[in-house]
């Protein structure tokens, strides 16, 4: 009896120790996921609020990157009106730039950040008299040379400064960023330890509780690190992270005395994509980008979103000679068309490459340079650009010629040459090509493959398309009153077939000059209506409508379907000339043209062939059935006083008996 009630007695201790044992792990367990949620919480509005100051740092070193690029930019601008836009745009930089400092002052700061923000505070103060100097002597003054040596001596020495500021206080933050998330994880780690030691002394429940607060903590440390490195609409690097593994590569490829790469790319028509099917669509493009990206590219290579369409891709090992491989195969990948709702949706990226260290010694440098190669790339159209020192001297002198080309078009220094179109069948000139050139001061003689691409770039396009065809109509109206009954083909840039305008612009030049719509020609290639299907098709119907002949320029060249090509209102198709002038002796090239000349006939369509430069060559074409050509066989680009010589006197030239145009 004694012994049972010292056995319950026992039962009752160890039940109460249990409960004891049970009550405390409940309560350590509550402790533990209290402590876990507060150490939570502290980090992310630690990662919030860290977030929005690199953000206000970033719109900060922005702002006084424009501005140096504006001040640089300045000296060289002729125009008044350039140059009073150009300050406008500088002034609007140090206002965001004042607002971005401003917010940043306002938020809770640390002593070291205080103390950077009162130095920022104070080099700006010290750099404003000079920076306004700056902005005034390229106001008043034309002396470009004490221009630039104020903004080198001067000016830009306290801007870097001020940069340089601004990239410590990003530093700054994101070591507190980082700072914060290793504080966590070590809360993390000795809550789990202590969590675990427990429940194996105690009871298996303990055990289970630890555990559970243990992955809690570890899935919400991991979520939170994520949220500060990574973007969250693609997963990949985000800008942060992007900056740290570039500094992280850095030096260890200046250990190893080895080489990397950094690859910028942007998307070429997402624009229309989000226009046109919505933000929903866009942002699974976004991702289905990143997704082939890292399938294109090794494992131990990142790959970063720096937001909107731009993603960089960090490269090891990367030379010179690798650059055309590597940029190749990712630009394939997204040739590939992207699938939604049984739509497909084509699109292209151009592509910008800098390299570590023949190039770009720093993280920030390798980005910029590989910027400047990109938009090389795309103004080039070819895909891809590797960067190199003159890029930058070129943009410089692209924005000087852009400048110079308005007021080109404004005072009428471009001038027209005359290609004339010879009919196979009466062997007599029927139309003319008029061809843009641009007689530079300092420059000489440009081809318009020099200036059309500014002319887009700046948003020149329509005065320049304009003023082509009013000089062109100007003579032919001329023209017809000598009694030279011709057409005129006037091409278009693929610009243009986004201005929803033109027709009612050709309209009226028409009526200003009496020209009758059909002899006008406009032709367009294939690879500028392919650009814009839409728009295009609805600005070329409504040109069909007005009368107006249009022709498929370069054919053969381009990349639209025959299906496609069945759909659109064209009157004439336009051989390229690099299958006529080989077509002698590339019987490839032959069988090329004489399949172009019966599709264009069995669509009922005219052909216009190019570059006929010898007999043998227009003997083929005739026999082919080739209703026109034009090349130097029969006369090349001639200014309007050779071309009236070349109409009174070659034997292509037939004066048609009656003018279109009293006298």
């Amino acid at each position: 009896m004694k012994q049972g009630t010292q056995h319950l007695g026992m039962g009752v201790r160890i039940g109460i120790g249990f409960i004891v044992v049970l009550a405390l792990m409940v309560a350590l367990s509550a402790i533990g996921l209290r402590y876990v949620a507060e150490a939570n919480q502290r980090l992310k509005d630690i990662a919030q609020i860290n977030n929005v100051k690199t953000e206000l740092a970033t719109e900060m070193h922005s702002a006084l990157r424009e501005r140096a690029l504006s001040m640089h930019a300045l000296p060289i601008l002729a125009d008044p009106f350039d140059k009073d836009a150009e300050i406008q745009r500088f002034n609007s930089q140090g206002t965001l730039y004042i607002l971005a400092r401003d917010r940043l002052e306002r938020m809770p700061l640390s002593p070291e950040e205080n103390e950077i923000l009162a130095h920022i505070l104070e080099l700006t103060s010290e750099a404003q008299p000079e920076v306004q100097a700056v902005v005034d002597m390229s106001t008043f003054i034309n002396d470009q040379t004490a221009i630039f040596d104020q903004i080198r001596s001067v000016a830009m020495p306290r801007q870097r400064a001020i940069a340089e500021q601004v990239s410590a206080l990003l530093d700054l933050q994101r070591q507190q960023t980082a700072t914060a998330v290793r504080n966590a994880e070590i809360s993390y780690a000795r809550v789990r330890n202590l969590m675990l030691g427990l429940g194996t002394a105690a009871l298996l429940m303990g055990i289970t509780i630890a555990g559970f607060v243990s992955r809690r903590a570890t899935h919400q440390a991991r979520q939170l690190a994520s949220q500060a490195m990574y973007d969250p609409l693609t997963g990949l690097a985000n800008r942060s992270l992007l900056h740290d593994r570039l500094e992280h590569e850095i030096e260890v490829s200046r250990r190893a005395h080895t080489s990397f790469g950094v690859a910028l790319m942007d998307l070429d028509r997402f624009k229309e994509v989000n226009d046109t099917l919505g933000h929903n669509v866009g942002d699974e493009l976004l991702r289905e980008v990143g997704r082939r990206l890292k399938e294109t590219v090794r494992a131990e290579d990142t790959v970063a979103r720096l937001g909107g369409d731009e993603y960089v891709v960090l490269i090891h090992g990367l030379d010179p000679e690798g650059v055309p491989a590597i940029a190749n195969k990712v630009l394939a990948t997204l040739d590939k068309p992207f699938h939604w709702q049984n739509q497909s949706i084509d699109i292209g990226a151009s592509l910008g490459v800098s390299l570590y260290p023949s190039q770009c010694s720093d993280a920030s440098g390798l980005i910029r340079c590989a910027d400047i190669a990109m938009y090389v790339a795309k103004r080039a159209g070819k895909g891809y650009a590797l960067y190199a020192p003159d890029q930058e001297r070129t943009s410089r002198s692209d924005l000087s010629l852009k400048s110079e080309l308005r007021e080109a078009i404004q005072s009428d220094q471009l001038s027209l040459y005359y290609q004339p179109q010879i009919d196979h069948r009466s062997r007599r000139v029927v139309g003319l090509e008029a061809l843009v050139r641009w007689n530079h001061p300092q420059r000489g003689f440009l081809g318009p493959d020099n200036f059309i691409p500014l002319a887009e770039d700046a948003g020149l396009i329509g005065p320049l398309t304009h003023w082509v065809l009013r000089t062109a109509l100007t003579q032919l109206v001329a023209l017809h009153r000598q009694g030279h009954v011709l057409t005129m083909a006037v091409n278009l840039s693929a610009r243009n077939l986004h201005d929803m305008e033109l027709p009612t612009s050709i309209l009226a030049l028409l009526a200003e000059s009496g020209v009758a719509p059909e002899h006008l020609i406009l032709e367009i290639t294939e690879s500028a209506v392919m650009a814009n299907p839409s728009d295009g098709l609805t600005i070329l119907t409504e040109l069909d409508r007005m009368g107006v002949t249009l022709a498929i320029d370069d054919f053969g060249t381009g990349y639209s379907s025959l299906a496609y090509l069945k759909r659109l209102p064209v009157d004439e198709l336009k051989i390229d000339k690099s299958f006529v002038m080989d077509m002698e002796e590339n019987e490839n090239d032959a069988v090329i043209v004489r399949s172009t000349i019966d599709l264009a006939h069995n669509l009922g369509l005219k052909v216009t062939a190019e570059g006929v430069e010898t007999q043998d060559a227009w003997n083929i074409l005739e026999i082919l059935g080739c209703d026109c050509s034009q090349g130097y066989f029969m006369g090349r680009p001639m200014p309007v006083e050779k071309l009236e010589a070349w109409l009174r006197e070659s034997a292509w030239s037939k004066v048609e008996t009656g003018a279109l145009y009293a006298l």
